[in-house]
């Protein structure tokens, strides 16, 4: 049996830090420029996407690039082989740990180690315990996109929240605020590697359903859909309907529009979404800025 979650429109208890990420003052040591944090670029529409997601644990410190060969305590050649399977379109890897974990992984305890196969077996998460991260040498991840996969399903909802302050400085001080208060509702969180988006820090992925938040408790959008059709789950998510679970298509009317569709419980939805220009924006701080597009519904 599959096990299906549901995130609410914006949990209550984030309302206070979705304005904590918009208007507290984040630090940004050497350089006086305003963070990415600040941008109101709208964050609908803007989850990168995936057939798979795998998160792996590994506590210590991470560098920017977590998943490079010394960008953390894992052994180089674990580091290559995981920045390879993310190479692959179809697959995406982060890093996880937990401070409430150090003790276990100091006594040589697995490692905890999640598949989500979100087109395959949306719904699903396995979670596998490594005796030896070596194991992963043995591991196909075509079979993880396949979702065949011989690891029992883990019968509890993971967030898992950006921190690495080494990519972005906003994803630390925002993203442990929102850790904290996750904790606090009772959830099982992980601090994770980077997930994309810093602009629109707190960002958090939510497993098995695969969807990415901004500032706080915001819909980017379900990382198993197109940004055109993300576009169409976040109209309807604004408006109270959650096409989450829904089949969706799409079909291409012009160089930047598309007709998307979703069918839920024998209801339709249907809308043109249009892309365009978003102008420069700083995606991360201490960077230039750059250009983007947006991907929105059009509106009559």
């Amino acid at each position: 049996m599959q096990v299906a979650w549901h995130f609410p429109a914006r949990s209550p208890a984030l309302q206070g830090l979705v304005s904590h990420s918009v208007n507290s003052s984040v630090s940004s040591p050497g350089n006086s420029s305003p963070p990415c944090s600040k941008s109101d670029e709208p964050l609908s529409a803007t989850a990168p996407s995936t057939a798979c997601w795998v998160a792996i644990e590994q506590p210590g410190p991470w560098s920017s690039q977590a998943l490079e060969p010394g960008g953390s305590r894992l052994p180089d050649d674990i580091a290559r082989a995981l920045s390879t399977w993310s190479d692959h379109g179809d697959i995406k890897v982060v890093l996880m740990r937990s401070r409430h974990r150090h003790a276990i992984h100091r006594m040589q305890e697995t490692r905890r180690m999640y598949i989500a196969p979100l087109r395959s077996r949306p719904g699903a998460l396995l979670r596998l315990d490594l005796q030896d991260v070596r194991q992963i040498h043995d591991m196909d991840p075509v079979k993880f996109i396949a979702g065949d996969i011989a690891a029992p399903l883990h019968p509890e909802r993971v967030d898992l929240v950006c921190t690495n302050g080494k990519r972005d400085i906003c994803c630390a001080q925002l993203g442990r605020p929102l850790l904290e208060q996750l904790e606090a509702e009772g959830r099982e969180v992980w601090e994770s590697s980077h997930i994309g988006g810093h602009r629109f820090a707190p960002v958090h992925l939510s497993l098995p359903d695969g969807r990415i938040w901004g500032r706080g408790g915001e819909l980017r959008g379900s990382s198993h859909l197109s940004r055109a059709e993300q576009a169409l789950e976040s109209h309807y998510f604004s408006a109270g309907i959650d096409l989450f679970g829904a089949l969706f298509a799409q079909i291409q009317i012009s160089e930047h529009s598309w007709q998307v569709s979703a069918s839920l419980d024998g209801k339709d939805y249907s809308e043109v979404v249009e892309r365009s220009e978003r102008g420069l924006s700083v995606e991360s701080c201490n960077k230039e800025a750059v250009n983007g597009d947006i991907f929105r519904v059009k509106i009559s």
